[in-house]
């Protein structure tokens, strides 16, 4: 059998371009191969000096890391590489200044140190001394080293069950990508469109949404990015193509990042903030849902009109038959795609009805909660043969260390009494003010500072404040944090705002300032609908 060198290599381009390739490749078809064109050197004779081989490989390396292949492969929790031993200096003397300052008598000297240990935290994630998840695993140890705790005490907070449940919803994920479930229902949403863009960019949205609501949204991104990229070459006019490119890759990660805010599952501060709600009542899957879903409901349409409106999207129609003749080529749902399906069913039948079987059946309680659903999914899957642990090891395990830091941080806090003491300090400025002025507050707040932070490390410094103000002023705490983690879904501004916008960043579809300014526009109104909605609830007495 004869194998040709060109069709063993990937379709995708080696970096994002608006322009028809010369060849028209198979369409949507991925590849974690070398994705770098053949050279003109292919054409010179066989024999080549040590040099000349040096050099090739020494290219060949440099091209494996072009910013698509960055997208193809599973996402770092961070881009920074090394330990900044100058950035490290300075948050230990932030931690210094705030451990030897003089604090009122009310406070213990058990909370002072919490309170240094909160200043720690945040410094170290949102000055990233060390990649996010060598940072999350310092806070347990300067934990024990202010002597709040000990090593026990510490690392306890690593056991948390939302902690597993967005693990094995990553996991989950890898399975949906190994066997080509999220590319077959993007051919889906491809041909249902029939070509025509705008619709296009609607059905991509929608099923990017669906998808992110169970599965992390991050890793939804990655897996999508790509075929927007690729949809983009089939626009003959170049200006166009580029409008389209920037339209389909933001809407994805948009659309992402709308899908993460509706289910705990979906991002990882949202299991911060379950973590921390369930610490101070009963707070499951359903309860975080039946408040985020209208919201992402209102919010996806929204979102897809007013991306159109200001990337000024052509409508226009694309030639989708390379695209009918690959979901021919892929023929129906394999049974492994099925298992995959039925499984995912399962897992989100019982997150939401869990509770209830449970009493039905005479379980035991919290058997059928969401963390042991997925981990039991995960498990038949790996028995199954559908995943190994080859593939689950590759997945984003940083995101895990971060939402632990977020959980020990807040257990020092509630141990040392120091949130006790914030929200009596906050009680006599909070008690008078309206309650409209206290959510539209956090909320902005929220969203300004995400756009400069890890949305997942942020929420780990927000969660127990939020719980401390909402303490303080008189307002249920689920009033104000469930709107200020949703308004942190919104980070569409700057590349370090997620990794989501780090994937749009690196993919070359979009510059630095049409980012800026789209997720302005868009984000705005986004935020200030979630208000809206939260204060029109609160009024109700709905929440």
């Amino acid at each position: 059998m004869t194998y040709h060198r060109s069709r063993l290599k990937s379709t995708l381009p080696e970096r994002a371009s608006w322009r028809r390739p010369g060849k028209q490749p198979d369409n949507l078809r991925p590849s974690a191969t070398e994705t770098a064109p053949a050279s003109a050197d292919a054409a010179r004779p066989a024999r080549r000096s040590t040099t000349a081989r040096t050099s090739t490989s020494k290219r060949r390396i440099q091209r494996r890391r072009t910013a698509l292949e960055l997208i193809q492969y599973p996402i770092q929790a961070t881009r920074q590489a090394v330990f900044d031993l100058r950035r490290f200096f300075l948050v230990l003397g932030l931690t210094a200044v705030v451990f030897w300052l003089p604090f009122p008598d009310s406070l213990s000297a058990e909370g002072q140190r919490a309170i240094a240990l909160f200043v720690f935290t945040g410094a170290m994630l949102a000055l990233e001394p060390a990649p996010l998840p060598i940072a999350a695993l310092l806070v347990p140890v300067a934990q024990v080293a202010l002597g709040i705790d000990d090593v026990g005490g510490a690392f306890s907070a690593f056991a948390q069950p939302s902690l597993f449940l967005v693990l094995s919803s990553l996991f989950l994920a890898e399975a949906l990508r190994k066997h080509g479930l999220t590319r077959r229902l993007a051919i889906y949403a491809i041909v249902s469109s029939g070509g025509y863009l705008p619709r296009l960019l609607f059905n991509l949205m929608l099923m990017t949404t669906l998808l992110s609501m169970w599965v992390l949204n991050t890793a939804t991104t990655a897996v999508l990015i790509p075929v927007a990229l690729t949809i983009a070459q089939y626009v003959p006019h170049p200006e166009q193509a580029r409008r389209v490119m920037a339209a389909l890759v933001l809407g994805i990660a948009y659309a992402a990042s709308l899908g993460g805010m509706a289910t705990v599952v979906g991002s990882g501060e949202n299991a911060i903030a379950a973590g921390y709600l369930n610490a101070i009542r009963p707070f499951t899957f359903m309860d975080w849902s039946i408040y985020a879903m209208p919201i992402v409901l209102l919010l996806m349409p929204l979102t897809w009109w007013m991306l159109m409106l200001v990337v000024r999207m052509p409508a226009v129609r694309i030639e989708i038959m390379p695209t009918l003749r690959e979901l021919v080529r892929l023929g129906p749902l394999t049974e492994t795609q099925l298992k995959i399906l039925w499984v995912l069913s399962l897992c989100v039948i019982l997150w939401v009805f869990g509770s209830s079987v449970e009493g039905m059946l005479g379980l035991p309680q919290t058997l059928l909660s969401s963390a042991i659903v997925s981990i039991v999914a995960v498990a038949f899957l790996s028995v199954s043969e559908v995943v190994n642990w080859n593939d689950l090891k590759g997945v984003n395990w940083g995101i895990f260390l971060v939402i632990g830091a977020g959980f020990t941080l807040g257990d020092a806090l509630q141990k040392s009494g120091a949130s006790a003491w914030f929200a009596e300090t906050l009680a006599p400025l909070l008690i008078e003010l309206p309650f409209a002025v206290v959510l539209f507050a956090v909320i902005g707040i929220s969203f300004f500072l995400t756009q400069f932070m890890n949305n997942v490390a942020l929420g780990a410094i927000l969660a127990p404040l939020l719980i401390s103000v909402g303490q303080a002023s008189g307002i249920d705490p689920v009033r104000l944090v469930l709107p200020a983690f949703l308004a942190l879904g919104v980070a569409y501004m700057l590349p370090g705002a997620s990794a989501r916008m780090t994937l749009v960043a690196v993919s070359g579809a979009i510059t630095r300032r049409e980012m800026l300014i789209t997720g302005l526009a868009i984000g705005a109104p986004s935020v200030l609908l979630i208000g809206l909605v939260f204060f029109v609830l609160a009024t109700l007495g709905l929440i």
